[in-house]
């Protein structure tokens, strides 16, 4: 991967307090593995993340998410992850908030080179030296 500049890291980073606050007020992340997961976590999201990976189909996941005020969908940006979240957009409409808000953000903050959540881990280090008391809290 290219040179993480400052810009795209305090963006990273802003994008991780964003989803935390959501995740705060009741919203669920979900995305397709257990990779995308430790990736979230490592930059700092704490908030409640559903991965597809640990369901057996798509309409346990969407019954998994029945209490969640918001679902932010965070899918990797291949034909899979394309297919995926136009499956489970039509499957959640009329009955839950769906949120594309985040994905789209990231395409703009890495302008494309992210493809897959997972890759976010080559922004922890690059934050953890931005915030270096981020662990300590």
């Amino acid at each position: 991967m290219q040179h993480i500049n400052e810009e795209e890291v305090w963006q990273v980073r802003k994008l991780v307090e964003m989803l935390n606050y959501e995740s705060s007020n009741g919203a669920v992340v979900l995305v397709e593995g257990k990779r995308d997961n430790n990736a979230l976590r490592a930059l700092g999201f704490s908030g409640r993340i559903v991965m597809l990976n640990n369901h057996r189909g798509l309409s346990r996941v969407v019954d998994s998410l029945e209490h969640a005020s918001k679902i932010i969908l965070l899918l990797d940006m291949d034909s899979k992850g394309k297919y995926l979240t136009q499956r489970i957009i039509a499957m959640l409409t009329n009955r839950k908030s769906v949120d594309l808000f985040y994905k789209k953000r990231l395409m703009e903050i890495t302008r494309g080179r992210i493809r897959s959540i997972e890759e976010l881990m080559s922004y922890r280090y690059s934050i953890a030296m931005s915030n270096p008391l981020a662990d300590l809290v």
